[in-house]
């Protein structure tokens, strides 16, 4: 981090930018996709796991920075929900791996329609702009996760 006493208030904005949309995003998105209500902490493992297939409830829990106890929780919220199955290996019965299932498939399929869509709207002829704020974007998230 910058050692600065003078914030730059482009990047003030910028921050606050990205809190007020990804919070407008997510009302609109749960609804205009149908899905099933789904806390933060769920919503986030369920797109890791989604991104993830395969993945192990310890390398979920390193991955989205939470607790072994509360990645527990929203994994059994996920489960109850029908979105998460545990598998158990073959060869080691101890060792679990995490996928999501058909009605999650479907629900993130129309989540992410619904995500083009707004984002369609919202920026109109501007579209071509989505790809330098993608990359923007992932420089601040690579850079949040190394620092946790």
């Amino acid at each position: 981090m910058s050692d600065t006493n003078t914030p730059d208030p482009v990047l003030v904005e910028l921050a606050d930018a990205i809190l007020r949309v990804a919070r407008e995003l997510e009302s609109h998105s749960v609804t205009g996709a149908g899905l099933k209500t789904l806390t933060g902490t769920e919503a986030t493992v369920l797109r890791w796991v989604h991104r993830n297939p395969g993945c192990s409830p310890s390398a979920a829990a390193e991955a989205t920075g939470l607790q072994r106890s509360n990645l527990s929780t929203a994994l059994r919220g996920l489960t109850a929900k029908g979105l998460v199955e545990r598998h158990r290996d073959a060869t080691d019965s101890r060792q679990v791996s995490l996928d999501v299932t058909d009605s999650a498939r479907e629900g993130i399929a129309a989540l992410n329609a619904t995500w083009s869509q707004i984002m369609a709207d919202a920026l109109g002829a501007q579209s071509g702009q989505a790809v330098a704020a993608v990359t923007v974007l992932g420089l601040i998230d690579d850079y949040l996760r190394r620092e946790r």
